[in-house]
Order: structure tokens, then C-alpha cells, then sequence
């Protein structure tokens, strides 16, 4: 039986059928897109070489400073210990203890020994760093072997500002002269050795901690916590890793590449992509009424108008050609779906195609590409009667056809005329 085809059906059967091929080419290619990412990132992803650390040493050191009260005064008691201060009283507290404090961290490590050596450096210095002359004291010096990771070393010395005034005071007059800025200063070197993770490792660190005097105060700069690494690595062979865009979108392409080709093969095979004569003349109609809409209006037409001459349109293009020809309007009749062009004492008629479909493998009506015989019924509900009509060829020339029922002949009419 027949019924409306499905556009967009019938269209996208059009784009398979035409491109069918291609189609299958991108599918495939997909697949193998998707198959060598699949290949390269699960089966063989490969190798890559990175560098690996394989023992690392972390020494940390810092110094502690107090001072005790030995004078007797309204604010300290006798003996009360003023630490981690960045001033002191030189009057009430003149000695400064100092303590350097040195620990080191690793994964692990064996016969590590730790050296401390602090010494006090007095020098004066004038612009651009220029050294005018330059003393040094040992403070203190210790060594530690078989120090565990987290075990720490401590070398402990007392500074006394007023013998450092004193001395300072001593070298300028000696010198007769203090042509830049007297620094007064600890540094300490700091040095671990020992065999860290299997591998011997050497560390050196220098803490330097400067200590200014101003007649009644002094005052310390304690650099905090000084922490150093020596890390060693290696270069190591491992196998390559890809992130998660490509561990899944691998897999998903190659799997709708295939299903992609599976389909359009098997559409191919079970079902006809190429469109029948009469559909690609009902897609050649849509097309036609999308573009001409604008000269096209929709409402029926008198029956007078039917008792005119007809003359039918090859196509609905060929209808409205000629309708902006002989400057008169396209009328789609409403009810027929029939498109009428009014002209002189004719009545030019394009009748769009109604594409033939299977019904439990018949076919109802004519063989695909033949256009099916429209007989429509009369406004009373009984069917018309033959009588002549023009028909409008490519180039002008009438054709004796079947007049419509629609066009309101009837066959009282037909008797009449006889």
C-alpha cells in the first residue's frame, strides 16, 4: 500500500548510498587508529628512560644561643638564663653560650661521621666588599663517626662581648686607623661523610651567624634552621605509561571504527540504499517547494477554475518557472497536495510523486520510477470521469491527459459536450 515516505529517512539512505564507501574508509581507518593506540599503550606501550634517585642526604643545622644573668640587677634575678634573644644586657649578661646543633636524614646510611669546626671571625670591611683586615679564633671543633639518620652533634662555645670590644678596640689602635665597618661573626663548617643508600656521599654546609656589638648591648642574627641535600641519581630504564585519555580512547575508537564499518556493511548487504526513480523525484519535489515557498500560497480553488483546460508541470520547479514567467501565483490545493498555476484558459497542475513502499514483500502500485495514476474524487465523494486536458511539456507543447476529479469535470459534463 502506499504511504508518505520518510524524509529523512529517505535522505540519509541518499548520503549512505552516495557515500557508502567513504564512509567505510574513515570506519576502517578509525580502527586502525584505535587498534595501534590499543597496540602501543596495552600490548607493547614500550620503553622510556627517566632519571632515579637513589640516595639522598638532607643535613640540617642551626644554632641555639642563651646568655646568663651574673650581675645583679632590678629586672633579671641572679643566674636566670636569657635565651634565644636577638639582643643581650653586656653589662648583666656579657658571656653568650652558643651551641651548634647538626643532624642529618636519609633513607638509609652507614658509617657516617659528622664534623663541626666554629670559629669567630673579627674583620673590617669597607665598600664593595674590600677586606681591610681580617682575624680569626678557633671556638670549637667536634667529630662524631657512626652518627645514625636523626642522631644530632652539638659543638658548644661561650663568646664574650666585652673581651670581643676589648680586642677589636686593641687592633684599630694598633692599626691607628678603621678605614670601613668592623664585623664581629660565627662560622661554623659543617661536614657529613659516610655512605648513604650504598653509595659514599660527602655534604658540606657553612653557617654563619653575625654578632653586633653597641657598647651596653650586643645583638645576635640567628640564620634559623640551614638545610642542605645531595641527592645522587641514575639513569634507569622503565616501561612507557600513557595517561587515561589514551588508555580508553584507544579501545573506544577501534571499537566504533568497527562497529561503524560492521553496520554500514551490513546495510549495504541487507537492505537497498539506492533510492527507487520515485523517491529521488519525491526528494527532487521537497526540495523544490523548500526553495520556491515564498511563491508558493496555500488555499483551494474554485470549482470553476477546474472546468479549464490542464495542462500538467514536469516538476514543481518547472510550475513555478513558469508561473513568474506569465506573472501569476502557485497555489498548493490543501486538500489534493496538487500545486495549480492559473494562466489564460488553462490550469497548469504539478501533482508531487507518492513513492511506492513494501507491504509483506509487495509492492502496491506502479514499478519504481513510474509516476502512479492520481485519481481523486469529486467534491460529491463519486469518482470523475476522463475527459481532455492539456498537458505542459518542457517546451510549451500540449498533450491530451485525464482531467482530475478534483478539477470539477464530471461525466454529466462530458455527456453535455458530446
Amino acid at each position: 500500500m502506499s504511504s508518505d515516505p520518510n524524509e529523512r529517512r529517505l535522505r540519509l539512505r541518499a548520503v549512505l548510498n552516495a557515500q557508502s564507501t567513504a564512509i567505510l574508509v574513515a570506519c576502517l581507518l578509525l580502527a586502525a587508529v584505535g587498534a595501534g593506540l590499543v597496540y602501543t599503550t596495552h600490548v607493547d606501550p614500550g620503553t622510556e628512560t627517566e632519571s632515579r634517585t637513589v640516595s639522598s642526604l638532607t643535613v640540617e643545622s642551626q644554632y641555639e644561643h642563651s646568655a646568663t644573668v651574673t650581675e645583679p640587677n632590678a629586672v633579671f634575678e641572679t643566674g636566670a638564663v636569657l635565651d634565644g634573644r636577638s639582643t643581650y644586657f653586656t653589662r648583666i649578661a656579657p658571656e653568650l653560650d652558643v651551641d651548634v646543633a647538626t643532624s642529618y636524614a636519609a633513607s638509609s646510611a652507614e658509617n657516617v661521621t659528622v664534623e663541626l669546626d666554629s670559629v669567630l671571625v673579627i674583620r673590617n670591611v669597607g665598600e664593595g666588599d674590600t677586606v681591610y683586615w681580617r682575624q680569626t679564633e678557633p671556638l670549637a671543633s667536634e667529630t662524631v663517626s657512626g652518627v645514625a639518620p636523626g642522631e644530632t652533634v652539638n659543638a658548644s662555645f661561650t663568646l664574650n662581648s666585652t673581651a670581643i670590644d676589648g680586642r677589636v678596640a686593641s687592633i684599630e689602635e694598633q692599626l691607628g686607623a678603621s678605614p670601613g665597618e668592623t664585623e664581629t661573626f660565627v662560622a661554623t663548617e659543617v661536614a657529613v661523610d659516610g655512605s648513604i643508600g650504598g653509595v659514599p656521599t660527602a655534604s658540606t654546609q657553612t653557617l654563619d651567624m653575625p654578632v653586633t656589638h653597641g657598647g651596653d648591648t650586643y645583638s645576635v642574627e640567628d640564620p634559623g634552621v640551614q638545610s642542605d641535600t645531595t641527592s645522587r641519581s641514575e639513569q634507569v630504564t622503565v616501561e612507557r605509561e600513557y595517561g587515561v585519555l589514551r588508555s580508553f580512547g584507544g579501545p573506544l575508537l577501534l571499537l566504533v571504527g568497527l562497529a561503524g564499518a560492521g553496520g554500514i556493511r551490513y546495510a549495504a548487504r541487507e537492505h537497498d540504499l539506492a533510492l527507487t526513480p520515485a523517491e529521488r523525484d519525491y526528494l527532487s519535489y521537497r526540495d523544490d517547494r523548500s526553495e520556491f515557498a515564498e511563491w508558493i500560497t496555500t488555499f483551494r480553488l474554485p470549482s470553476s477554475v477546474h472546468e479549464r483546460p490542464t495542462a500538467e508541470a514536469g516538476s514543481l520547479r518547472d510550475l513555478v518557472d513558469f508561473a513568474i514567467d506569465n506573472d501569476t501565483g502557485v497555489v498548493e490545493d490543501p486538500e489534493t497536495g496538487a500545486f495549480h498555476a492559473v494562466s489564460g484558459e488553462f490550469v497548469y497542475t504539478y501533482r508531487p510523486p507518492a513513492p511506492t513502499v513494501a507491504d509483506e514483500g509487495e509492492v502496491d502500485g506502479a514499478e519504481a520510477g513510474e509516476r502512479p495514476t492520481v485519481e481523486d474524487a469529486s467534491d460529491d465523494g463519486e469518482p470523475a470521469d476522463a475527459s481532455s486536458a492539456t498537458s505542459l511539456t518542457g517546451d510549451g507543447d500540449a498533450a491530451t491527459t485525464a482531467s482530475p476529479a478534483e478539477d470539477g469535470d464530471s461525466a454529466t459534463r462530458d455527456a453535455d459536450r458530446d
